[in-house]
């Protein structure tokens, strides 16, 4: 049976952007099941990506690899997996479906170089980045160059945006700083979210201001984890965000936040008028008081000093849904063949 890596949108190399800073001054260190890659040459960052030598990484996992320098083109197999690649190409095929990468096969200095990500996963190899420590690791769960089958890497980028529904009422008239909850990533047609639909995200509060005559309730709160249906936990970082047209797109089949230049200045749900319930909105504080409260869209402008009556506590009813903003990359393990649902909402 053929190795379905594939995907009808741009693949995600997610080796960290941390990693190109510096990075011609010190390159990462490459680790193959627990021990050193030996490369001819050291990998080299290429707008973000990491390129390593096209034979040190093919057969260090096991695969054998011809290049012809007449078509410029890369073929590789191993097992029941082949890649086709060609220098300066961003069109890659795995198994005769086409994948899109960030970044292509270059010759760099003389070496033809591969994106080190794209070929280890491609081979169904783990790949880990320890920013730390610049430390690659890539497992073939100890088989050396056999196949690891049974489950793809999906990555998710920054700013990403998952919709969830609050599973608790949380309310700013009894909440507490580090109380925990939960949200259930929604779904109306499998694929069509960054996780499977069931995911759990797991959050805390983080701030929380009680109504006080003319100064809203105000809550504000974080996501640190996502519990997948399989069980597996996902460390993750994430922020409340609007899900309304003019916040995020949704043009590829991925929703992203439009607005991320404040990244700091997160949303809260702040309350204001017992009709409206709460609204999404950036608390602009001056001189420790809470003057004004300016709405996500910028449709509502609240000055304590002229709204006085219209303040409320800050409740979030459980069934609320809500956005999710992913302020780091994500990867996780599919063991249960979502990648191909969520592949085909991805689009170039």
């Amino acid at each position: 049976m053929k190795n379905n890596f594939v995907k009808s949108g741009v693949l995600t190399l997610a080796v960290s952007a941390t990693m190109v800073a510096g990075a011609q001054a010190q390159s990462a260190r490459v680790f193959l099941n627990g021990q050193p890659l030996q490369t001819s040459v050291a990998p080299v960052n290429q707008n973000g990506r990491l390129l390593v030598p096209l034979r040190d990484i093919f057969e260090g996992l096991g695969a054998d690899v011809q290049y012809s320098s007449a078509t410029r083109a890369i073929d590789a197999h191993r097992g029941e997996t082949d890649v086709h690649m060609a220098l300066g190409s961003r069109r890659a095929q795995v198994n005769g479906q086409r994948v899109m990468l960030d970044v292509p096969a270059n010759t760099v200095n003389g070496r033809t170089m591969v994106p080190l990500r794209f070929v280890s996963e491609s081979m169904g190899a783990d790949v880990r980045y320890n920013a730390a420590r610049r430390r690659v690791a890539i497992n073939t769960d100890g088989r050396g160059g056999s196949q690891v089958a049974g489950y793809r890497s999906i990555s998710i980028p920054s700013d990403s945006v998952v919709p969830v529904t609050l599973d608790q009422t949380l309310s700013s008239a009894d909440a507490s700083v580090g109380q925990s909850f939960t949200a259930t990533v929604q779904s109306t047609r499998p694929g069509d979210s960054e996780f499977p639909s069931g995911t759990k995200l797991e959050g805390v509060i983080t701030e929380v201001v009680r109504r006080d005559n003319d100064t809203p309730g105000v809550l504000d709160f974080s996501f640190r984890t996502a519990v997948l249906p399989d069980g597996q936990r996902v460390p993750l970082r994430g922020l409340l965000t609007s899900l309304e047209a003019s916040s995020v797109d949704n043009s590829n089949g991925r929703i992203v936040a439009k607005d991320t230049k404040g990244k700091n200045d997160t949303l809260k749900v702040v309350g204001i008028g017992a009709a409206a319930g709460f609204v999404l909105g950036r608390v602009l504080k001056k001189d420790g008081a809470l003057p004004t409260v300016l709405g996500a869209l910028g449709g509502l402008l609240y000055d304590k000093s002229k709204n006085k009556s219209k303040t409320a506590d800050a409740r979030v009813e459980a069934g609320t849904r809500l956005g999710v903003r992913l302020t780091q990359p994500v990867t996780y393990r599919d063991t249960t063949g979502y990648y191909q649902q969520r592949s085909s909402f991805l689009r170039l």
